[in-house]
């Protein structure tokens, strides 16, 4: 488990001692400043663990544990491996040592313990059902390490974050379902820390992979053949595939986003009325996602019944429905919508003026489009004006006549003199509903405030940055606009809207667009997954934490004027952290 050849587990107590000094070291930075690479003498997985449990908030001088009061042991792992489980209580009777089976919330199934003296402590820590061992609540340990990186993982003494478990060595294995490939929980052998050894991981793993083989020894013939079928139907189908029976639903990848826990018992039923034959039928879910589902029964013994289907998407999932060209309400932009509708209603027209790159020109399109007229909308760039300005106002004077035609006007305020005036005067007598779009950094005086003056209704978009709430609803629509006709229905994984999200865009909707359009490319299927993104998109969780505390930070100066010091008082934190943070985000 050493990612460095310089760095290995400690086995004696002046390595153990070592990694305490550095494990002090690293506590008293600030979590985001720790790289791995600055503490050579420290296995970089352990010092990133390290860094993810302070981010936590684990208090390494803690010692109490967490439970889970709603937890249900009964589950299929448990069952399945209580007699594996046993024969390993049997093997560690007379040893310090013991062993515990985690679910897949890395919360306590089953423990058993040896009957060497030095055990006895171990039971009084009250390891009972639903004590979590994950890395978030226990700091870094082998269970939880184990599931927090989906891979095995040993920690010995004072690796461990807390201070409580520094005498032990503790493993983590993972163990999965060999006919689904999901994650069913986490194995740990623990021993006190002078007996771990490199062996000690090895029998850890072989014990799960003992587990594992008897998870596949306990599936029926109905359940083994039913997994086979939906394993042929992921192949054969590039569309969503979900297979159920009475007791199993399982999804691919892409059907994830569109089947929650509510839809799963509508599955069943439907899959029980279909009976023997095949049917085609038409569903929305409680995603919002209006499907067309296939249904290809399984054979089943007697009583049973199974089915895969293949979903085909009919609509964009959604939330709750929107009209066209909305969003909802919680988002910045749905007002700004809303604002503008009611001008347009009004018969008057919306100047929206923003940052470069915010977007204005595409909220001024959803609009426009959601007034419904059939003859698609006029867009007249006034950046092009000067080219041939006749020809350019003969064009908007007719456009501006049609009431039938909506009129995009880009980049209005760039107009020179001549012609800004007679638009200002054709825009008076309008009969067309109008929105056109601005820039901030537009000179105050002049032509572009001739133009800017002739609109009675003037709003602004705010920046990409301003705007979390809906970046969601914002991916969907510049993935439909960036769609020709007869493309398939792209949709973003909820991981990689999570990374976009969490990014910082300083060329605003403009650049996001570009993004997506890259992406899209590049994505083989009808999702969009973190590997289709740019590399420097695919954020990982920290990455996350940075950007929002720089958005925080850009706040802050914006509203004090760039006063350190009131920015200090604001965020409640010293001058010199102010200054430290300001340094390592670049702000400066």
């Amino acid at each position: 488990m050493s990612g460095d050849p310089g760095a290995r587990m400690p086995r004696t107590a002046v390595e153990w001692d070592r990694v305490r000094a550095v494990k002090h070291e690293v506590l008293v930075r600030d979590p985001l400043d720790v790289d791995p690479a600055d503490f050579p003498d420290v296995r970089p997985e352990v010092v990133a663990s390290w860094r993810r449990s302070a981010l936590a908030g684990v208090d390494p001088a803690a010692t109490d544990y967490r439970f889970d009061d709603g937890f249900h042991p009964g589950t299929r792992l448990a069952a399945v491996a209580q007699p594996i489980m046993d024969r390993l209580r049997d093997e560690i009777a007379d040893l310090d040592s013991w062993g515990f089976l985690a679910d897949r919330g890395c919360r306590l199934l089953t423990a058993v313990v040896g009957d060497f003296p030095r055990a006895d402590r171990v039971h009084r820590q009250n390891l009972s059902p639903g004590m979590c061992f994950a890395e978030d609540v226990m700091g870094t340990n082998g269970l939880g390490c184990a599931h927090e990186t989906q891979r095995a993982f040993v920690v010995s003494g004072t690796e461990h974050f807390r201070t409580d478990t520094e005498v032990i060595t503790t493993t983590g294995v993972i163990i999965r379902d060999p006919v689904t490939s999901r994650y069913a929980g986490t194995l740990g052998v623990h021993c006190h820390r002078e007996y771990g050894s490199a062996a000690l991981l090895p029998l850890v793993v072989e014990i799960g992979r003992s587990i594992e083989a008897q998870l596949l020894a306990s599936r029926t013939d109905g359940e083994r053949e039913l997994f086979d079928a939906f394993s042929t139907a992921r192949r054969r189908h590039r569309d969503p595939v979900v297979a159920v029976s009475r007791r199993l639903c399982v999804v691919s990848t892409g059907a994830r986003s569109l089947v929650h826990e509510a839809d799963e018992e509508v599955l069943r039923r439907i899959a029980e009325e279909c009976g023997p034959r095949p049917r085609t039928l038409r569903r929305t879910l409680s995603s919002g996602a209006v499907l067309t589902i296939r249904v290809l029964p399984v054979p089943q013994p007697r009583g049973e019944f199974a089915a895969v289907m293949v979903l085909q998407p009919v609509d964009r999932p959604a939330p709750e429905p929107v009209p066209p060209g909305r969003v909802p309400a919680t988002d910045p932009i749905g007002a700004l919508r809303e604002q503008i509708a009611q001008a347009l209603d009004a018969g008057r027209p919306v100047l929206l003026s923003g940052e470069r790159g915010s977007g204005q020109r595409h909220q001024a399109r959803a609009a426009l489009r959601a007034l419904g007229h059939a003859g698609g909308i006029v867009e007249l760039d006034a950046a092009l004006a000067p080219l041939a300005p006749d020809e350019w106002l003969r064009r908007l004077a007719a456009a501006l006549r049609d009431p039938t035609a909506p009129v995009l006007l880009a980049h209005v305020t760039d107009l020179p003199a001549g012609p800004a005036a007679t638009t200002a005067a054709l825009l008076a007598g309008a009969a067309a509903p109008v929105v056109a779009t601005s820039r901030d950094d537009t000179a105050p005086d002049g032509a572009a405030a001739l133009v800017r003056e002739s609109f009675p209704v003037l709003l602004g978009v705010a920046p990409l940055r301003e705007r979390r709430a809906g970046f969601a609803a914002l991916c969907a629509e510049l993935l439909a606009d960036l769609a020709q006709d007869g493309d398939d229905h792209v949709v973003l994984t909820p991981r990689a809207e999570a990374a976009l999200a969490a990014g910082d865009w300083p060329g605003n909707v403009r650049q996001l667009r570009q993004v997506l359009a890259g992406a899209r490319l590049r994505a083989t299927g009808p999702a969009i997954d973190l590997p289709d993104l740019p590399a420097h998109r695919r954020v990982h969780p920290l990455d996350e934490v940075r950007a929002a505390e720089r958005r925080v930070l850009m706040a802050a100066l914006r509203d004090t004027g760039g006063d350190r010091n009131a920015v200090a008082d604001r965020l409640g934190v010293s001058r010199a952290t102010v200054y430290r943070k300001l340094k390592r985000h670049e702000l400066r």
